[in-house]
C-alpha cells in the first residue's frame, strides 16, 4: 500500500494545480489609459496564489491579489471559493470597498477552517479620474513606481485590515491614490521576492526592482523580464511557493486629467 503513495501524491498535486490555473484570468478586459499585463509561477504544489480582474460598477475595472494559507488541494480548493465570493460581489450595493471586503471575508470565514487565512488585495480603478480607490486586507503591499528624470519614486498600498478569515467583524479601510501617465503599479505574492537559488539565497526585493526600473517598456516586456531575471537566479532549483505578478502602467488618455498622488509615504529608487 506504501507504494502507491507516492503516486497519490502526484495526482493530487497535477489535480491541485489544474484547478488553481482555471480560476487565473486568460481574457485581459481593454481599460482606457491602462497597460496591464501578468504572469502565474505554480510551484510544485499548488500554494494559494490568487489573482484576478474584472469590469466593476461604472465601466471601473477591479484587479484582486492574494494568497492563502493552505497547500496543495485544500489551497486550490479555497482559492478558487475565494474567487467565486468577489466575483459574486463584486457588483453588490455597497457603500465602500471597504464595506465589500467585509461582506467578501464573512463569507470567506465561513468556508475555511480555524488555522486557514488568506491575504486580499482589492484595487478598483477609474480610468476617468485615473483613481485607484483600495483595501489591503493583509496582503504583501503593491506599490507605485513614478519616474522622476533618472529615478523612481515609490509609494506602497499598505495594509488597512486583517487578513480574511482571521477576526470576527475585522474593520477594512479604503485607501485612495491619483495616478498619473508614467506611473507603474505592481502588485505581486510573496514567492516572487522568496524565490531562492541553490544556495539557498532568495531573489530579494533589491533584484525584484532593478528588473522593474530601466527604459519605458511595455507591461507585457516588463513582467516578462521579471521573471527570465527569477529564473536566472533560481537556476533551475525547485519552488516551495507560487509567484505571481500583477504589473500595470499609466497612460496619457483625453479624458484623463493630471493629478498627483495623495497621503502615501515615499522613498527614492535609483533608475
Amino acid at each position: 500500500m506504501a507504494s502507491l503513495n507516492p503516486v497519490f501524491r502526484l495526482d493530487e498535486s497535477q489535480l491541485a494545480r489544474e484547478v488553481q490555473s482555471r480560476i487565473f484570468p486568460s481574457l485581459r478586459p481593454s481599460v482606457p489609459g491602462l497597460d496591464y499585463y501578468s504572469d502565474w509561477r505554480p510551484a510544485a504544489t499548488a500554494g494559494g496564489d490568487y489573482l484576478d480582474y474584472f469590469e466593476m460598477d461604472e465601466g471601473s475595472f477591479g484587479i484582486a491579489i492574494g494568497n492563502v494559507s493552505a497547500q496543495g488541494i485544500e489551497a486550490a480548493l479555497l482559492t478558487t471559493s475565494l474567487h467565486s465570493i468577489v466575483r459574486a460581489l463584486r457588483f453588490s450595493r455597497t457603500r465602500s470597498l471597504a464595506e465589500l471586503v467585509g461582506n467578501i471575508d464573512g463569507l470567506f470565514r465561513d468556508i475555511c477552517s480555524d488555522n486557514c487565512y488568506a491575504t486580499l488585495f482589492l484595487g478598483q480603478f477609474d480610468p476617468i479620474s485615473g483613481r485607484l480607490h483600495y483595501v489591503n486586507a493583509g496582503h504583501e503591499p503593491p506599490f507605485v513606481l513614478r519616474p522622476t528624470g533618472r529615478q523612481y519614486r515609490s509609494f506602497r498600498l499598505e495594509a488597512r485590515g486583517p487578513w480574511l478569515g482571521m477576526l470576527r467583524k475585522p474593520t477594512y479601510r479604503e485607501g485612495v491614490v491619483s495616478l498619473i501617465p508614467g506611473d507603474l503599479i505592481v502588485a505581486y505574492t510573496d514567492g516572487l521576492c522568496e524565490a531562492v537559488n541553490p544556495q539557498g539565497e532568495e531573489f530579494g526585493w533589491t533584484r525584484f526592482l532593478s528588473s522593474l526600473t530601466g527604459p519605458r517598456r511595455r507591461a507585457r516586456d516588463i513582467v516578462r523580464e521579471v521573471f527570465l531575471a527569477a529564473d536566472e537566479f533560481v537556476a533551475g532549483a525547485p519552488q516551495t511557493d507560487d509567484m505571481t505578478l500583477w504589473l500595470g502602467r499609466v497612460e496619457e488618455t483625453h479624458a484623463m486629467p493630471m493629478l498627483r498622488l495623495a497621503e502615501h509615504s515615499e522613498e527614492p529608487v535609483a533608475a
